[in-house]
């Protein structure tokens, strides 16, 4: 862990977590809670800027729960940002963690990242190890449909990155899916998960993909923020980034028709 102003806020994270747990709502379930520290995300400290703990509990404990938190027993999730709170609380049950862990949405996939990088405030029933497991047990073809999905997306916002020359002041969506797409495809390719947005490019920046283009990445920024000369280098090495990405995808799927021609692939009907 790191020392300094974010590590602060972790401990505060820790604080705030236990003084939650004190509140009258849950002095009758204290040993059926987990509590997880979800941002800041562990090993990501400097990169935090708020808090953000996750409360899981089973469903027949929160039948005992204030009516508030009757939501809970159906299974849906509430979030709390209460005035002066130095966060945001997500409560859910563990059954429905465990099915949001399952799936290959980006909710899904983030979900398992955080997990992966959370820590324990309270856990007496050891439920970050089952969320782990969970997390780690990808469903069969998941990572591929994952991939597919940001490897299409990657090509349709390189097709519009001439906009970063003609008109600059309205490239900010193209270079930002652009940006996206690259860093969440070199952190799933490594991890089967990515972050969410805010740690993106940090996450990305040391995997294959992120060390081969990461200048590029960075151009992108860069163009956006008016360098009209970055803007020309991306448009320049566009073919030469999509190469390299597409070098690394293949190595697992180069058989795949969305691989080989991803343009073609994105227009077919839905079957």
């Amino acid at each position: 862990m790191t020392t300094g102003p974010t590590s602060a806020l972790r401990e505060q994270a820790r604080e705030w977590g236990r003084a939650l747990l004190d509140a009258p709502q849950w002095s009758d379930v204290p040993d059926r809670v987990t509590l997880l520290t979800v941002s800041p995300a562990a090993g990501y400290d400097d990169d935090a800027g708020t808090i953000t703990l996750w409360l899981t509990i089973d469903v027949p404990a929160a039948r005992s729960l204030p009516n508030e938190y009757a939501a809970l027993t159906r299974e849906e999730v509430i979030i709390e940002q209460s005035p002066g709170s130095p966060g945001t609380l997500v409560a859910m049950s563990d059954a429905s963690l465990h099915r949001l862990l399952q799936g290959t949405s980006r909710a899904s996939v983030e979900a398992r990242w955080r997990v992966r990088h959370a820590e324990a405030i309270v856990d007496r029933l050891h439920r970050l190890d089952e969320f782990n497991v969970r997390a780690n047990m990808l469903p069969e073809d998941a990572l591929e449909r994952i991939v597919r999905a940001l490897w299409l997306d990657l090509h349709a916002a390189a097709a519009g990155l001439d906009a970063l020359e003609a008109h600059p002041g309205f490239a900010l969506p193209v270079a930002g899916e652009a940006a996206a797409a690259v860093a969440r495809l070199a952190v799933a390719l490594e991890e089967g998960a990515y972050p969410p947005v805010e740690l993106l490019l940090r996450a990305a920046r040391e995997t294959r993909i992120g060390k081969r283009l990461g200048v590029w990445v960075d151009d992108l920024g860069a163009a956006v923020a008016g360098d009209g000369a970055a803007a020309r280098r991306v448009v320049a090495s566009r073919e030469q980034a999509l190469a390299e990405v597409r070098d690394v995808v293949g190595e697992r799927w180069r058989s795949r028709p969305w691989w080989r021609d991803p343009e073609a692939y994105a227009l077919r009907a839905p079957r």
